[in-house]
């Protein structure tokens, strides 16, 4: 069975990755590789350059009112934080909050340790206030705002999340309107 993010997260109320998971690692700056050619092939598959997109499968349990990943929590994470920078490009932040947010709180949660839980669930509300166009570093952006605690620069899922977002940025930036397909595919 196919399940898109958007519905996995429907279906279930939330999606937790669970502190018996390893940090976020696919954003790593060692990670370049694997990071570069995941983004390019979602990218393809959105913008119809390249072929359906098959992620492989996620599984994981049902637990505390939550699904929580045993494999999959890599590809997963990053495509919350596609969902979001794709949102954000395409002006439907407030689409994105309706889908993914919940008593300020994300409906994608990290429980590896409070720092990460607290960090999806602030970028998860927030919204870049420059235009794409002109619009530094994400990583900058954010961790410029006042709700970025300092600490969490030595987060390991904090920091590759900045850098996926940073890359997502690179690649995504000039692309057109692929968000209102993204909650149907992915």
């Amino acid at each position: 069975m196919s399940t898109s993010f958007s519905e996995l997260i429907a279906q279930n109320g939330r999606v937790e990755i669970p502190m018996i998971q390893r940090d976020y690692a696919q954003g790593r700056k060692d990670q370049s590789i694997v990071r570069d050619e995941f983004l390019k092939a979602l990218h393809g598959a959105l913008t119809g350059q390249g072929g359906p997109l098959d992620l492989d499968f996620v599984y994981g349990a049902f637990i505390n009112n939550a699904f929580q990943p045993l494999d999959g929590q890599q590809r997963l994470t990053t495509l919350f934080l596609l969902h979001w920078y794709l949102a954000w490009i395409d002006g439907r932040s407030q689409e994105f909050r309706d889908r993914f947010v919940t008593g300020q709180r994300s409906r994608f949660r990290y429980e590896v340790r409070p720092s990460s839980g607290d960090f999806i669930d602030r970028l998860a509300e927030y919204e870049p206030c420059v235009a794409v166009a002109e619009s530094p570093k994400l990583s900058q952006l954010i961790t410029d705002e006042p709700w970025f605690f300092r600490s969490w620069r030595f987060d390991p899922t904090i920091d590759a999340a900045l850098n996926m977002l940073d890359r997502m940025h690179e690649i995504f930036r000039d692309t057109a309107g692929p968000a209102s397909d993204v909650y149907k595919v992915y």
